[in-house]
């Protein structure tokens, strides 16, 4: 808590550039929330092409408004770490089979270092710069996902949850995004493991291009260095099907039958509030 001599909290926004996160940011330039100092964006270097064209617009506007929005993130994206030999690869959540019939999941690193270990970095430099005061990081979290609150673990640093404070939900943030003329894209890696059968069919069917990357990815990965030590003696696949991902069953649980043995959504989530939103 401050107290009057004490500078006022740096309001920064971790932007993930889905429709969350970009109502936080559209609401506060409307002046329907507190004014940001900043807003930040971790960029693995691997969103779909409409999530960039859209973070484009939305540093346009808010830098027509006074408020920088910061690109950060690692030197070498997540699909090149992945792929190259050379480099120490953060493990992804990727599914995994062994010859002996035993499977799992790899360790979802990825988070930490290209999402959070950026955008904390950045915060730490700010904080500095501005003498020390407090950070009140905003999270794009909406009521229904009220579970996915956390507690920050820095001293300098408060999290704070604007659209669970105004009990706006996903569908109140989409009607006020339409209500001012905005579309939102779906923020996340083209090849993220927790993608639901909804969303493999949603990119399979409107995205071809991150749609032949991820096919593209998936096979590559098969016995990538990365997930390789996870499974030493397996293959590793993007789907939980464990199959190649142009094999995997995206029907729709209708089009499955009550018999299928795989979900229409995926059974967890990545829930830092980092990703997309």
């Amino acid at each position: 808590m401050t107290t009057g001599t004490e500078p006022r909290p740096l309001e920064l926004l971790s932007l993930g550039a889905g429709v969350q996160s970009t109502t936080a940011l559209l609401m506060s330039l409307a002046g329907d929330l507190p004014p940001l100092a900043g807003a930040i964006f971790a960029d693995t270097g691997w969103e779909p092409a409409a999530v960039y064209e859209h973070l484009g617009r939305l540093e346009t506007v808010a830098a027509a408004a006074g408020v920088p929005v910061h690109r950060v993130g690692k030197p070498v994206g997540i699909r090149e770490a992945a792929l190259d030999p050379a480099t120490r690869f953060a493990s992804i959540p990727a599914f995994y089979a062994n010859d002996d019939g035993s499977t799992g999941r790899g360790k979802r690193q990825c988070t930490n270092e290209f999402k959070i270990e950026p955008i904390r970095s950045l915060l730490w430099k700010l904080h500095r710069e501005a003498g020390r005061p407090g950070i009140r990081q905003w999270f794009g979290i909406s009521w229904d996902e009220a579970q996915r609150m956390r507690d920050s673990d820095a001293r300098y640093i408060d999290h704070h949850y604007p659209l669970i404070d105004l009990r706006m939900t996903r569908r109140d943030c989409l009607a006020w995004l339409a209500e001012a003329g905005w579309e939102t894209p779906r923020s996340a890696c083209i090849g993220c493991p927790f993608h639901s059968d909804a969303e493999w069919r949603r990119i399979r069917d409107n995205d071809p291009a991150a749609w032949a990357d991820a096919v593209d990815f998936d096979a590559r990965i098969r016995h990538g260095h990365g997930l390789h030590k996870t499974a030493p003696a397996g293959r590793v696949y993007l789907h939980r099907q464990r199959v190649p991902l142009d094999e995997a069953d995206l029907r729709t649980v209708e089009q499955k039958g009550q018999g299928s043995m795989f979900p229409e959504f995926a059974d967890d989530d990545c829930d830092t509030g980092y990703c997309g939103r």
